[in-house]
């Protein structure tokens, strides 16, 4: 029976209500709102100085990357200058692919004249000055030349002699 005694003054206990002390609260508010006050600031501070790094450390290997760009550059730059030396090309031109100087009857001087192409003079010719250094002029040899059919290579292209007809395609145009 002792054990039923115990109970019942558990419950009146728990019907007891504290009373809310004001001031407390008050002071409670009071001390949340200036902590809030101090610790705004601070995380923006320290968002403002962690953003900071974050840009200073992309700024840098940005740096970085140019430095390895402009490097890079230098270097391409020295290898152009190897690899487009006249000295190699024709080293190469020779070796590789058989090219050999064309003999002094077989070369043409061309001129581009209103986006024509004319013959000027040939380079070497005949000792007899057959009409050969005279402008516009065909080659006396009916425009063979030593070449096939009439074509005269030049510097920009293969070409046909002054005089000679060339079939032209409908998309070929005459550009000034």
């Amino acid at each position: 029976m002792s054990h039923r005694a115990e109970a019942p003054r558990l419950l009146i206990n728990a019907r007891m209500v504290k009373e809310k002390d004001r001031a407390r609260a008050r002071e409670l508010r009071r001390l949340l709102l200036c902590g809030a006050a101090i610790l705004v600031p601070l995380l923006v501070y320290v968002w403002q100085r962690v953003d900071f790094l974050r840009v200073s450390y992309q700024v840098e290997a940005l740096k970085k990357e140019r430095q390895d760009l402009q490097e890079k550059n230098k270097h391409l730059s020295v290898e152009r200058s190897f690899l487009m030396s006249p000295d190699r090309i024709e080293r190469m031109a020779r070796k590789e692919l058989g090219m050999v100087d064309p003999s002094p009857s077989d070369v043409r001087r061309v001129a581009v004249i209103d986006g024509r192409i004319n013959q000027v003079q040939a380079r070497g010719g005949s000792p007899g000055g057959e009409g050969r250094g005279t402008p516009g002029a065909a080659p006396p040899d009916g425009g063979a030349g030593g070449e096939a059919g009439g074509v005269i290579e030049a510097g920009i292209g293969i070409i046909r002699p002054v005089g000679t007809a060339a079939p032209r395609r409908p998309d070929d145009r005459v550009r000034p």
